[in-house]
């Protein structure tokens, strides 16, 4: 079984005096591969933690979650051009993953074939320990800090 939470993103484009909000879409999160004791553990303590985790506020943006929902491992819980993000408590703390491939809905540069990308969860939406990598379709790996010199490279 998985968790799936969805939120909704809002971002002010008027002033922290008069705001103007518009809607502009939201993310999925999953916790996948949970027993039902498990289900039940992180319905009562772990979704208002991931809740606070996940949600953000500013006078210019928010993201807040709309709920959460329970569904089969094999449930699909997203448009096909959306890569949700994956949750998991490792080392005392919950830890966001996603990999982004580069295909029929891609956008990134056509010589990158995904994007990993995985950081700590901190409250009001906070990241920490930020960590990406970049797969190439010639199978070169590159982390974050060396796309620029990597694409200068090849230029």
């Amino acid at each position: 079984m998985k968790i799936v939470i969805q939120t909704q993103i809002r971002e002010n484009y008027g002033s922290a005096d008069q705001p103007y909000w518009k809607c502009k879409g939201g993310s999925t999160f999953v916790v996948p591969d949970l027993t039902p004791a498990q289900v039940a553990r992180v319905q009562r303590d772990g979704i208002p933690t991931l809740e606070a985790l996940i949600g953000s506020m500013t006078p210019m943006y928010e993201e807040y979650v709309l709920g959460h929902t329970i569904v089969e491992d094999t449930a699909v819980v997203c448009e096909p051009w959306e890569t949700p993000y994956e949750l998991r408590w490792t080392g005392g703390r919950w830890v966001a993953n996603r990999t982004v491939e580069n295909g029929e809905y891609g956008y990134m540069n056509s010589r990158v074939e995904r994007k990993t990308e995985e950081y700590d969860m901190e409250m009001g939406g906070g990241v920490a320990n930020y960590r990406v990598v970049y797969t190439m379709r010639n199978g070169d790996v590159i982390t974050g800090d060396q796309v620029a010199q990597y694409f200068q490279q090849a230029a």
